[in-house]
């Protein structure tokens, strides 16, 4: 391969289509791979971001529809070829059934508990809380299924969002069955946060019966 001399050291042509070369700086490298980080092809950069640069515009990358990716930045030394094998910044998003991205995602519930109640009654409650950075949900998305295999989109129920705090939700069930029970949050978009924990199996019972009586006696 041929190369193109610099003072300081030699570059592989390729490397030189839209480079940065001011008071010889240092840059960074983009990564991408379909999934977790652990799927970031490093061997393959798909931008590089100049040093004076605050945003990088990544165009015609062809997102497939549905699909969770993962960006990896890696600082570059301004020879060219001395990159650091760690990551600078990461971020993981997925794209809608159009292959775009749908926008930040809302911050999720913290915690699921479940209780079975009488009547085929099974309660769900949780908790919102506010992060440092983000705002405010426009409701949560509470699923329902009778298989632990629940993927968000279409939820069984909403509950209005008031404000940081604990919420709960009652399904009245069929009786005998199992059922499985998750939470998200969305905005007024309808951006939805990841799932929570999926919890189950949890069995409904509208046959249990009724709670005891407590007689107390004062006198013996």
């Amino acid at each position: 391969m041929a190369k193109t001399y610099f003072p300081y050291g030699y570059w592989p042509d390729r490397i030189l289509p839209g480079w940065h070369w001011p008071n010889m700086s240092h840059g960074h490298r983009v990564y991408c791979g379909i999934g977790s980080l652990s799927n970031v092809d490093f061997g393959a950069p798909v931008a590089v971001a100049q040093a004076d640069s605050g945003t990088i515009a990544l165009v015609g990358l062809g997102h497939a529809a549905s699909t969770r990716y993962t960006y990896a930045v890696r600082p570059v030394a301004a020879n060219g070829w001395l990159e650091t094998p760690d990551t600078s910044c990461t971020v993981e998003f997925e794209t809608d059934s159009a292959g775009q991205w749908p926008g930040g995602r809302p911050a999720p519930v913290e915690w699921l508990t479940v209780a079975v109640q009488q009547g085929g009654q099974i309660t769900l409650s949780w908790l919102w809380r506010r992060p440092q950075t983000g705002t405010e949900p426009d409701d949560f998305g509470l699923y329902c299924s009778t298989s632990p295999d629940i993927e968000a989109g279409c939820p069984s129920a909403t509950e209005p969002f008031v404000s940081g705090g604990e919420y709960s939700h009652t399904f009245c069930l069929e009786n005998g069955r199992s059922y499985w029970f998750a939470v998200t949050t969305r905005d007024s978009g309808g951006c939805e946060s990841y799932l929570s924990n999926v919890i189950g199996p949890f069995v409904a019972d509208t046959v249990a019966p009724s709670d005891p009586t407590v007689n107390v006696f004062t006198r013996f």
